[in-house]
């Protein structure tokens, strides 16, 4: 009888873990969406836009395969979406083109917020969740 016990714990405390995630976002997630929003800050101030975008679309490189391993296509599209804005915002800064910057904010603003509405919700002023 010690087998089916110990299957029937170990089932348990799979669920847990996985219910666990399903409550909180990981820290690496919420790691990434940190420095995206101080990257994003940086850039609006005109601050390394180059460097800060390329930082970007590199968070958003991972933050797609988190996704994909979840099979959340929504998450997986936009932060390919994300990737892309980020990039042609790198490249608009280092050719001094303002206007390309600016599409691209507006672009990598539009991916963000595609995510949001699918994936995150706010639990309190400070904290949210993944939306499964």
């Amino acid at each position: 009888m010690k087998k089916p016990i110990a299957g029937i714990f170990s089932l348990a405390l799979m669920g847990g873990f996985l219910l666990a995630e399903s409550i909180d976002p990981p820290q690496n997630h919420i790691n990434w969406m940190k420095s995206v929003a101080k990257a994003n800050g940086m850039i609006k101030k005109g601050v390394d836009v180059e460097t800060n975008a390329k930082g970007v679309a590199e968070t958003f490189t991972k933050v797609g395969r988190f996704y994909k391993k979840r099979g959340l296509e929504v998450g997986v599209k936009t932060s390919n979406d994300a990737v892309t804005a980020a990039n042609a915002i790198a490249k608009a800064a280092a050719a001094s083109d303002q206007e390309g910057i600016s599409a691209g904010m507006k672009a990598l603003g539009g991916s963000c917020k595609g995510c949001h509405d699918v994936h995150r919700e706010k639990i309190s002023d400070t904290e949210n969740k993944i939306k499964w």
